[in-house]
């Protein structure tokens, strides 16, 4: 069995807000022993070792700028545990609120980022601002994928108006050949919504990361006829556990080749063409 996933967070202690890191932890807390030394920060080749025991293949690491909600993880800390090991694939992100959108894109893709990661619930922002449009376009020459954090948050300061699904529709209508990530695939209230976009567009996908993995084909029940259009995450570090996510997609009621693209074979066609 081969894992890709797809959404993973970064961090010290420090740097998330203490409602973030203590709910992360209710869920991963068998990692947390493993991940911070007793100052709160993280060991990278720990993190690393937790992959290659849990299986994954390559991961996408996620910065985050949302000072609000979740804490400040900085892309340079992405890149630098990327550099150190190459199963890791590093991301952007950018807060309209805190960055000069397209200034602050180019310095993250100077420094190696391979894709975006956007959070409008978090950033108290739509996807379709056109503030973001020159970035989009900008993905879309580069063929490089846009992570858009889609569904509902628990945290404080969350705002879910800027969840809704038609302004996401918007940015995949506009852009009908950049590759979009649906992060959590309208967790909370828009999952069929979800379902049909990554029907209507080409090139939209559902990461069910922060879904229980068993439960997928109730949230999806389009899931067996289109299986290539969903990719395996886990929102570590607060996951039970890697392996156990992967396991459970294995025991739903589709072919086994459906479960391979969803737990590697599509991440590898979307985010590593070049090696897929």
């Amino acid at each position: 069995m081969k894992i890709f996933d797809v959404h993973m967070h970064i961090g010290d202690k420090h740097a998330w807000t203490e409602e973030a890191f203590g709910f992360l932890m209710s869920l991963g807390h068998r990692y947390e022993e493993r991940l911070y030394d007793e100052d709160g920060n993280q060991n990278d080749s720990e993190l690393h070792n937790i992959l290659i025991d849990e299986g994954v293949e390559h991961a996408i690491l996620l910065p985050e700028y949302a000072p609000k909600t979740t804490g400040i993880h900085p892309v340079e800390r992405v890149i630098e545990i990327a550099e150190k090991y190459p199963r890791f694939i590093p991301f952007g992100f950018i807060n309209p609120s805190l960055h000069h959108s397209t200034q602050e894109f180019e310095r993250q893709l100077n420094l190696g980022i391979r894709g975006l990661k956007i959070h409008p619930v978090h950033c108290e922002h739509y996807v379709n601002d056109r503030n973001l449009y020159p970035l989009y376009d900008r993905c879309m020459q580069l063929n490089m994928p846009v992570m858009m954090h889609a569904g509902t948050s628990i945290f404080t300061g969350s705002k879910m108006r800027y969840a809704d699904p038609y302004s996401y529709d918007d940015v995949a209508t506009d852009f009908p050949d950049l590759t979009i990530i649906l992060a959590h695939g309208g967790r909370g209230f828009w999952y069929q919504q979800a379902e049909f976009m990554v029907k209507r567009h080409k090139n939209v996908y559902i990461d069910v990361c922060g879904l229980p993995p068993q439960n997928l084909l109730k949230l999806f029940p389009v899931l067996p006829r289109f299986p290539e259009k969903f990719l395996f995450g886990t929102d570590f570090p607060g996951v039970p556990g890697i392996r156990t996510n992967a396991e459970a997609i294995y025991g739903l009621k589709i072919s086994l080749e459906a479960k391979e693209l969803i737990c590697y074979g599509n991440a590898m066609r979307v985010i590593l063409p070049d090696r897929a």
